[in-house]
């Protein structure tokens, strides 16, 4: 998906670009939360802004509008590896965490508990250090 928006601000290597959001995500009942990965930062303008902190890779200057390309797979990726497996970890863990303790007369509930809370926050630090492995928004083009 490509965008258009403009340069308002140069922050040393970064730029700050505002957009306006497509249609599409007008319809989305994730709009308001909308955070792919951290690079969206939604203001108090007009509702259908947004603004975003890429790298400055062309030397754009404040008021260019440039051509911002977001990756189609991103979002769907980001969900499902921040909420998805998570999610996934909790269960899964949790599960094999009140076998365990049931197995030792323990408190099953309890350690069913602790072991999702546990395996769902490993799962969750595990993937924000690969992070840096998704194919970020980038600007790619300057337009004259």
């Amino acid at each position: 998906m490509k965008k258009i928006g403009i340069v308002i601000a140069v922050e040393k290597d970064n730029v700050i670009i505002r957009a306006q959001r497509d249609s599409s995500c007008g319809s989305c009942a994730g709009k308001a939360a909308c955070g792919t990965l951290g690079s969206w930062n939604l203001k108090e303008k007009n509702k259908d802004d947004f603004d975003i902190r890429l790298p400055n890779a062309l030397n754009a200057r404040e008021g260019d509008i440039v051509t911002v390309e977001v990756p189609d797979q991103l979002i769907l990726t980001a969900s499902m590896m921040f909420y998805g497996y998570p999610v996934l970890a909790f269960l899964i863990v949790g599960g094999l965490a009140f076998q365990f303790a049931e197995n030792f007369g323990l408190s099953g509930d309890l350690f069913s508990a602790i072991g999702g809370l546990l395996g769902a926050g490993m799962t969750w630090l595990w993937l924000m250090k690969r992070a840096d492995s998704f194919e970020m928004p980038k600007m790619v083009e300057i337009q004259k």
